[in-house]
């Protein structure tokens, strides 16, 4: 599937040019006919008012705003295909592991208190999310940072995770969807949702019925000028008209008392309104019809859109004092525009909410497709069931680390804690990483960059990049103690759990930190426990392979070999115990013998 977007990248770019060929010509087109229009009516104009002139300049003027009409339609379709075509170059960069052109990173997401977030790269910069995140809308943002911080995970089962497998396998089998929705999404982007609009969709009356009745009455007070004209009472016409006018004026003047400032901010937000409705116009097509209706939106959704859009469009007409004043001195327009969008709002407020819910879902599950299309080598993982605490993965390769120089490695744990000895930069945090990443991607119905993954489901906590805080003035021991510690109190709920630790306790002294990780180890082994935890302390590797756990530890170690002056990785988890280091052999490179 990798190769797929490589094939497009000239269809694609030969596409834009012809339709900016198009686009040129219609603009040639469209001048010719303004000015024939225009010379026409000056030629009309200087030979006496020549009927037949002005007839001609009619036909060029009316070709000219056909002409307009499919250039203004062209131009959007330009735009369309540019944007297929950027998202099409970010499929290309994701496969090259480039992320110079993915520049949405979900920094807002980010959490230094989640369990794991950060420790496992989830937002920011080269991370998760920028590598996989599709979606160009505030929902559908929030919905897959949710699905990776794992909101969720308190109703996560094996059934509910196979569904969204197989939903996501589904979308993974047509990447031309997922680039025409991204295009879609692009050229309509929702940075946010109005306040005014969650706030017109909270409420819960109707326009009062004195108002109703005032805006149904008022435009029949025309009729008394008209019968005025008809019966030549040419005095009572002026009073007449001026007398609707000032009634008219007291109606604005009374309904500017009513609350309806939060309605007409509402109603200036076609556009984004008509963002959602493009969306939904891909998610309700035949095709795809059978996956989003009505597991994530409901059958109805886009006629809501569209009559809020007419709601919101009419509202539109009132956005300049000028046009509101000329509006509502000819008739009660305020009102009628308030009645219209509280009418859709008792009707449609409260499902418009939850099918803009739902299609923030639905474009997490396309985000969730990206792994699929992007790697070179991924799988479905398999849900375990029947072990509480365990994780197998084969041939796993760390997402975001460059394609062509990542090392692929297998591992498996059940229910007991590994123990990883290693020289400096050997790859024993990249794997305690991967194994994490592995079950937050499993755990979204993602596919995952190994050749097999089976795990269960556990909740992930992790205990790696500790940082101190001067704001909060700790020490990086001290806020290794609360992460520590709350990862020992999570181990007593009896919930499954996954633990990620790198280099534990590391900011004290070696005895006690030998100490400490084993009283730790000890806390953590139970049968519904499964973790990793990498360490340079061999005398805590030895006491806990004396057998000072109750079910066991495995151990894992990484190695390395010299040439010279360079130490060369091979970066592959062999099993067993390692004693060396090269620690000394690196300061002695940098002077410190």
């Amino acid at each position: 599937m990798t190769d797929y977007f490589n094939s497009i990248a000239a269809s694609l770019k030969e596409a834009k040019e012809s339709i900016d060929r198009v686009n040129r010509r219609l603009s040639i087109l469209r001048l010719i006919f303004f000015m024939l229009a225009a010379a026409f009516v000056i030629a009309g104009i200087i030979k006496d008012r020549n009927v037949l002139l002005f007839c001609a300049a009619f036909a060029f003027l009316a070709v000219f705003v056909f002409l307009c009409i499919v250039h203004g339609r062209s131009k959007e379709m330009a735009e369309l295909l540019m944007q297929k075509i950027h998202a099409n170059d970010r499929y290309t960069a994701r496969i090259k592991g480039d992320y110079s052109l993915l520049e949405d990173e979900g920094k807002e997401f980010a959490d230094n208190s989640h369990p794991y977030s950060s420790d496992l790269d989830l937002f920011g910069s080269h991370s998760i999310f920028s590598l996989y995140n599709i979606s160009h809308s505030v929902f559908g943002r929030s919905a897959f940072a949710d699905k990776l911080k794992g909101k969720d995970f308190g109703n996560l089962d094996k059934k509910g995770i196979i569904s969204l497998q197989k939903t996501v396998a589904e979308l993974s089998r047509d990447p031309e969807f997922l680039l025409d929705y991204e295009a879609v999404g692009a050229a309509h982007p929702i940075d946010k949702l109005p306040e005014a609009l969650m706030r017109l969709c909270a409420k819960e009356n109707r326009l009062p019925k004195g108002f109703k009745l005032l805006y149904k009455t008022a435009p029949f007070l025309w009729i008394i000028p008209v019968l005025c004209v008809v019966l030549s009472a040419g005095v009572y016409v002026r009073i007449s008209v001026l007398a609707v006018i000032l009634v008219n004026l007291i109606i604005w003047f009374l309904s500017s008392r009513h609350d309806f400032a939060d309605i007409f901010k509402a109603g200036k937000i076609s556009g984004q309104a008509a963002a959602i409705k493009a969306r939904v116009d891909m998610l309700t097509d035949e095709t795809k019809k059978q996956i989003f209706v009505p597991g994530y939106i409901a059958d109805d959704f886009e006629s809501e859109v569209r009559s809020l859009i007419k709601a919101c469009n009419l509202c539109s007409l009132r956005d300049q004092p000028i046009s509101a004043l000329i509006l509502n001195v000819l008739i009660p327009f305020d009102l009628i525009c308030a009645d219209r969008l509280l009418d859709w709002s008792l009707d449609h407020g409260q499902s418009f909410i939850r099918n803009v819910k739902g299609l923030g879902e639905a474009e997490a599950l396309m985000c969730a497709a990206v792994p699929g299309l992007v790697h070179k080598e991924s799988c479905v993982p398999e849900i375990e069931d029947e072990k509480t605490a365990y994780f197998s993965g084969t041939d796993m390769i760390h997402p975001l680390l460059q394609p062509q120089k990542a090392v692929a490695n297998s591992v498996c744990i059940d229910s007991k804690s590994a123990l990883i000895t290693g020289s400096n930069m050997s790859g024993k945090t990249t794997l305690i990483r991967t194994v994490g990443i592995m079950c937050v991607l499993a755990y979204t119905g993602a596919s995952v960059p190994a050749k097999a993954v089976r795990t269960s489901i556990m909740r992930i906590m992790t205990s790696m990049r500790i940082a101190d805080s001067l704001e909060e003035n700790m020490s990086t021991f001290r806020a290794e103690l609360i992460r520590i510690g709350s990862i020992v109190e999570a181990s007593a709920t009896q919930i499954p759990l996954l633990y990620l630790i790198d280099e534990v306790f590391r900011g004290t002294n070696s005895q006690d930190r030998t100490d400490g990780a084993e009283i730790l180890l000890t806390k953590l082994d139970k049968p519904y426990i499964a973790g990793f935890m990498t360490t340079h302390d061999y005398a805590l590797c030895d006491r806990i392979a004396d057998g000072r756990l109750k079910d066991g530890a495995v151990f894992f170690h990484f190695s390395e070999r010299y040439e010279g002056d360079e130490v060369i990785f091979d970066y592959k988890l062999k099993e067993g115990m390692s004693h060396e280091s090269n620690a000394r052999f690196l300061m002695r490179l940098v002077g410190i013998e």
